[in-house]
């Protein structure tokens, strides 16, 4: 009898849970009840906290390095997945417009040094805006992949009530073209990518996207897996505020802009830690 009662629940609980992860399926696809562009969807109406914030990763730095070993640095699997019709460049992180193949091609070539007077003026009017490369000349070559050495990540941090406790919610990275590359001296946007379309059409088994560990050539880990674990390291370089302005833009100087990013980051795990008490 006891074994009959028993086969009986767990047939029903199998029934059930399948059911409820259907409709958890069902409802993901619905943009007016979770963020399409999220990996780990959470229900809007059970956000209590949501922040977007901005880190820049400098790929050269000890802790990045397994993003940029030679031949696998993740710029150059970026770059080559635009060019194999892959994955989608878009002109922001909003991931609000997508950029032709053609304009992603424009950008990456590197421009003439007798332009740079033009393209400075440009820049200056346009801080952090979208390129205009019709009005310099382009030359032949293109950006290496070990000059794209900087990446940005936009993510969202968000506190779900439902199982109470707090994610990170990666949205876009995006490739900029650092200042030292530029002939304006200045950084430059070469193209965004939504972080759910990298892991599901590019990095989920892909041999060259790896995290590289140096210390066993049979364990480097897939990029996807690598992010999730929350293993790159960024500097904080923008929350989100009512102006979209860079911390930098907020603060000015330079070694202040870095104190109060320090700050933001050490009050939202404040803010974390007290979630707690309630």
């Amino acid at each position: 009898m006891y074994k009959i009662s028993f086969v009986f629940l767990l047939a029903s609980f199998f029934q059930l849970t399948g059911g409820y992860a259907q409709i958890a399926k069902n409802d993901a696809a619905n943009k007016e009840l979770y963020n399409p562009q999220s990996t780990n969807p959470v229900r809007k109406d059970d956000i209590m906290f949501k922040k977007s914030l901005w880190f820049r990763m400098d790929l050269r730095t000890k802790v990045n390095a397994p993003l940029f070993a030679n031949n696998n640095e993740i710029s150059r699997l970026l770059v080559d997945a635009v060019k194999k019709d892959i994955i989608k460049p878009y002109k922001n992180d909003s991931l609000s417009t997508a950029m032709t193949k053609e304009e992603f091609l424009s950008r990456l070539r590197i421009p003439m040094a007798d332009n740079v007077d033009d393209d400075i003026e440009w820049e200056n009017e346009n801080p952090w805006g979208d390129s205009s490369d019709e009005a310099v000349e382009l030359g032949p070559d293109e950006y290496l992949p070990r000059q794209l050495y900087v990446l940005e990540m936009k993510e969202d941090m968000i506190f779900d009530k439902r199982e109470s406790r707090m994610k990170h919610d990666i949205l876009a990275l995006t490739i900029v073209i650092p200042a030292d590359q530029t002939p304006t001296g200045i950084d430059k946007v070469l193209a965004s990518f939504s972080y759910k379309e990298l892991v599901n059409s590019l990095f989920k088994n892909n041999p060259n996207a790896i995290w590289f560990n140096p210390q066993n050539a049979g364990a480097h880990m897939n990029l996807a897996d690598a992010f999730t674990l929350r293993l790159p390291d960024g500097m904080l370089v923008k929350y989100e505020n009512p102006r979209d302005n860079r911390i930098v833009d907020l603060y000015g100087d330079s070694k202040r802009s870095l104190i109060e990013a320090q700050n933001a980051v050490m009050q939202l795990m404040e803010y974390e830690a007290l979630l707690w008490e309630y």
